[in-house]
């Protein structure tokens, strides 16, 4: 399930980097609706791993980058939520109808209105664009120590680790092998048409390295289902692997 949360800006400013403080958010709405549930998420998860959740990058009506900051100025907002726990949808819904409040370090902003989206339509191949950066990475030694190397599309091992990583959601989330396979294609015209698809985002002390391109994807539903709903590739509850078919972008 994914909801769209409309809201209003003032004048602000917040980080650039802000991916944190929306993480930290979601966690303490939870605890607001059910502590057990928002502890066992955040210290353990499914399957020791999986949050099953993720969020979009914030969109403003109008605003600009400056330095590390985003300046923001009176207009309109939009940010979506998405879990296949339908428990998680239902708390994140309460808590925001209770306190329609989105908390970005010390910037508030005033929610209007909630929507629930429609679910995944069933379709022969999905075209998706991307609403939150995407990790795909593998482990690499350096100097003694597992490190990670993030990927690009334009590697082989991209494909591999990207589905490893949505096969293995399948098998925590329902418990059994998929039945089918999946096969991305991403839009090359529109990585070549670009300098760099890539972008280094800090969380909290430590960098990652995303990459943002629309893609097609084709093969079993249920696996593209549960990509859509808890986001693809890797740090998902951290703002990450978000998608929306082309013709619903916000």
């Amino acid at each position: 399930m994914r909801i769209r949360i409309h809201f209003q800006t003032t004048e602000a400013r917040i980080p650039l980097n802000y991916n944190y403080f929306l993480s930290s958010f979601i966690y303490k709405r939870l605890a607001s609706q059910n502590e057990n549930f928002a502890r066992f998420l955040h210290e353990s998860g499914y399957g020791k791993r999986f949050k099953f959740f993720t969020f979009s990058q914030l969109f403003f009506e109008n605003s600009k980058v400056v330095g590390d900051k985003i300046v923001i100025f009176p207009g309109r907002g939009w940010w979506h939520i998405s879990s296949p726990v339908v428990d998680f949808v239902r708390y994140m819904f309460s808590s925001l109808s209770e306190d329609p409040v989105i908390r970005v370090g010390k910037t508030e902003f005033f929610v209007q209105s909630i929507t629930v989206e429609e679910a995944l339509p069933v379709l022969s191949e999905y075209n998706f664009v991307m609403i939150s950066p995407l990790v795909v990475s593998v482990p690499e030694e350096k100097n003694g120590k597992l490190v990670h190397r993030y990927l690009h599309p334009c590697e082989e091992e991209f494909y591999e680790a990207f589905k490893k990583n949505l096969y293995k959601k399948y098998r925590i989330f329902y418990g059994k092998d998929p039945e089918g396979d999946v096969e991305i294609i991403p839009d090359w015209n529109y990585i070549k048409s670009r300098e760099r698809i890539t972008k280094r985002i800090k969380l909290k002390d430590v960098f990652v390295r995303a990459v943002v391109f629309p893609f097609r994807m084709r093969g079993d539903r249920k696996l593209v289902e549960i990509g859509y709903e808890t986001g693809f590739g890797e740090k998902n509850s951290m703002g990450f692997g978000m998608v929306a078919l082309k013709e619903n972008k916000p």
